[in-house]
């Protein structure tokens, strides 16, 4: 599996950090974790294109993890693209209703090609991958979820927004990667979020093999103070994300 940051902020603007969306190579196939303002000019600097998407992943609605959701749907019916195959499209409980509520009305889907929307299950298989959720607690709005995909004996975790919760470390158990959400410093942590220290606290818990911290909110002073505090708990191997920065767990080269 390799996975690419493709923005590791979250709405507040900065030229440094887009808004949240990850891009997931695996069993040959390639799908968007997330959507955030800019994904789509990110996935041309990483070398990608929406065009060979098979799919996304939707934690939850939020503006800065859907942003660019809208203008890709819009861009898949423009003349000259040439695809065949379908795309799958994932999101929380509810999902489906607010796409055609929501993005239907100013982006209708495609009609060339196989579009399908749906809510996404507690688990299931999808080409050779096994992919699981969990309901997170963010927003009183809005369901949120967690994805877990398993590939050859390997797990990779992405966390979306989430507050604290004990079902978190059984979600995050024996994970290759984790890829937390990791909004504040202890110190400034709010509701619907984790902070850096939590964040540890959980990795370790579950016995995460690889953390890196992620959708950071601007702070005063270096970011460093993100690791130093999630490093107080968790032990192994730890980083923070960055726009563009790519990472492969097992030997899977898609």
């Amino acid at each position: 599996m390799k996975i690419i940051i493709l923005g590791s902020g979250t709405g507040v603007p900065s030229l440094q950090r887009h808004s949240p969306a990850n891009w997931l190579g695996v069993a040959g196939r390639q799908y968007l974790i997330d959507c955030g303002s800019g994904t789509l000019l990110q996935l041309e600097r990483a070398g990608l294109s929406f065009r060979d998407l098979d799919g996304a992943f939707i934690t939850h609605v939020h503006a800065d993890h859907i942003g660019d959701l809208t203008p890709m749907v819009h861009a898949m019916r423009l003349p000259g693209l040439k695809r065949e195959k379908p795309f799958l499209l994932y999101g929380p409980p509810g999902f489906s209703e607010f796409f055609a509520r929501i993005v239907a009305p100013v982006a209708a889907p495609p009609t060339s090609f196989p579009f399908e929307i749906h809510d996404a299950p507690a688990s299931w298989e999808m080409t050779g991958v096994s992919i699981r959720t969990l309901s997170t607690p963010h927003s009183e709005r809005f369901a949120s979820r967690a994805y877990r995909f398993e590939h050859q004996g390997r797990a990779v975790v992405f966390s979306g927004d989430t507050d604290d919760t004990p079902e978190l470390a059984a979600f995050l158990t024996d994970a290759d990667l984790a890829i937390l959400e990791c909004s504040t410093l202890d110190e400034a942590k709010v509701p619907g979020h984790l902070s850096a220290g939590l964040c540890g606290q959980r990795a370790a818990q579950a016995g995460v093999r690889r953390l890196l911290l992620n959708h950071f909110y601007p702070i005063e002073g270096p970011e460093s103070q993100f690791l130093q505090q999630c490093r107080r708990h968790y032990a192994g191997p730890l980083a923070l994300a960055t726009d563009l920065m790519a990472l492969t767990v097992g030997q899977d080269p898609a």
